[in-house]
């Protein structure tokens, strides 16, 4: 069984209090509960019909008789709108006051995804537009032998609650799915208020500490380097060959949990690379989030697809009690992976058709319907429901904040780590030597009951249309990584393998993410 990434005291924030980090306000997934014509002409006299009484009271005073000419004015059905706009203004002052420490970033002067650093120009061009919602036909529905797999799979699950990530519910309340209730996705403004609040945080924790050791490296010479572990997506193998990186490297050979560290590092008598040495500050989850103020920013990506398929066999709910023992199985878990317990399926059918609206509540139940599936299988994918903690953390949460403060970026692809560090010691000022544990964290090695990552081409599709946001970040990324070329970006996005998304250029995501059929 492995344990959780170490964190002391200083590293996780209190879950609790004024700028929680939730959403920014200390709360966590809302519950719902159980269960044209021309104007009147100047000279006209206006008269009011009215069957409200207090409507006829209210504003028959302000009738005004000018001449013989009259124009009849309807106060029921001009009532009706100035209630409904009542009901809409409410909306919007409730929407500020939920969701405000995040509203200024759309307001404000940043383009992009994640603010925070009132020094760094902004770069991120933000892959959001306000294109109208189009509906696609609906899916035919899934085979009667999914359907009964479901049912089986409801059948056996002993558990009668469920709860959220405690990132999400700082309260570690627990959620009857028998019963069943309503949720609301963890959408753009909770995560902007989460990460914001983590920022400051950190910040006044840590900054002053990494400001100087920044200004004792320029006064050498040498480069200060955060290196943002993405999850999924090839990091714990880097971890095991980066120094700033051993507390955390629990995957690696000879981990020694007491001392926090690879004992004999660097592994296999190798010599530690320029990159290891330039380190200085480590970034995974929500934790130590002051490192996106380093010059440097390093991140380990990957095929967005292939990301997405490694993480959803890590953290799959029959896969929990091999790679983590008893840990507790999140709400976002229970419902994902009932619904569908291949990554097929959840590509094939879970994200075909039109994506269910983010406003729409989320359910939490047993026996959920085919359209309750579906809505969690985009909301899993897309990052605005939790199942576990990787497809939260995403290239939106790590990528678009290293962008957006306009930091130096270098790129470690997954399929490509070793040239990739070749190139990176090179421009550090080694002489290109590649560590030999460079895949020292080989999940296909680990035996696990659900492990199948064969999808159709018509799933690959819905996968491409479903990540659309995440593949531009990922591109962006790429193309700003200072030790990556232009051939180097198109060899990475033909191994995607998405028709929009062939060439670096950054596209708008329209709001269905648009229509591909095979």
């Amino acid at each position: 069984m492995h344990k959780r990434p170490h964190s002391t005291s200083e590293d996780r924030a209190p879950l609790n209090g004024v700028g929680g980090p939730a959403n920014g306000h200390g709360h966590g997934p809302t519950i719902f509960g159980v269960g044209g014509s021309a104007p009147p002409h100047a000279a006209s006299r206006y008269v009011v019909t009215a069957k409200s009484g207090c409507v006829r009271r209210c504003l028959m005073s302000s009738a005004v008789s000018v001449d013989s000419n009259e124009v009849r004015v309807d106060m029921d059905a001009l009532c009706a709108r100035v209630f409904r706009l009542v009901v809409l203004l409410f909306g919007i002052v409730f929407s500020v006051l939920y969701f405000g420490p995040g509203l200024d970033l759309i307001a404000g002067g940043s383009t992009g995804v994640f603010s925070g650093s009132s020094d760094a120009p902004v770069s991120f061009q933000s892959p959001s537009a306000g294109e109208p919602f189009v509906e696609r036909p609906l899916p035919s529905p899934p085979p009667e032998s999914l359907l009964q797999a479901r049912t089986k799979r409801w059948e056996d699950e002993e558990e009668e609650s469920c709860r959220f990530p405690s990132f999400l519910n700082p309260d570690e309340t627990f959620y009857n799915m028998e019963k069943g209730n309503h949720v609301m996705e963890y959408g753009d403004q909770q995560r902007k208020g989460h990460f914001r609040y983590r920022l400051k945080y950190a910040r006044e924790r840590h900054g002053a500490g990494l400001a100087k050791e920044i200004e004792a490296n320029n006064a050498t010479g040498k480069k200060s380097i955060s290196f943002l572990h993405i999850g999924k997506a090839g990091g714990s193998s880097l971890s095991c060959n980066i120094r700033g990186a051993l507390p955390y490297a629990y995957h690696c050979p000879h981990y020694s949990g007491k001392q926090e560290t690879i004992v004999g590092f660097p592994l296999n008598g190798d010599i530690e690379g320029e990159f290891s040495k330039m380190v200085n500050c480590y970034v995974h989850y929500d934790f130590r989030t002051h490192c996106f103020d380093n010059p440097t920013l390093a991140l380990n990506i990957r095929n967005p697809i292939d990301r997405l398929a490694s993480w959803y066999h890590y953290e799959h709910i029959e896969n929990m009690d091999v790679l983590w023992g008893d840990r507790i199985k999140s709400c976002g878990q229970q419902m994902l992976f009932k619904c569908y317990n291949g990554f097929y399926d959840l590509a094939e059918y879970g994200l075909a058709g039109t994506r269910p609206p983010p406003t729409q509540l989320l359910q939490v139940k047993r026996n959920a319907t085919e359209d309750v599936c579906r809505h969690w299988a985009w909301a899993v994918v897309q990052g605005t429901a939790a199942a576990s903690f990787h497809n939260i953390w995403n290239y939106d949460w790590y990528g678009s904040p290293a962008l957006a403060f306009g930091r130096e970026i270098i790129a470690f692809r997954a399929k490509h780590n070793e040239e990739d560090w070749r190139r990176v010691d090179i421009l550090l000022g080694g002489n290109g030597t590649v560590p030999s544990q460079m895949h020292a964290n080989d999940a296909s090695k680990k035996k696990i009951p659900v492990h199948n990552a064969t999808i159709s081409e018509q799933g690959h599709l819905n996968l491409c249309r479903a990540l659309c946001h995440e593949i531009q970040v990922y591109k962006q990324l790429m193309t700003a990584a200072i030790n990556l070329n232009e051939e180097d970006t198109l060899e990475s996005l033909r191994e995607l393998n998405c028709p929009d998304d062939m060439t670096p250029e950054v596209r708008f995501c329209p709001q269905n993410y648009f229509d591909y059929t095979v």
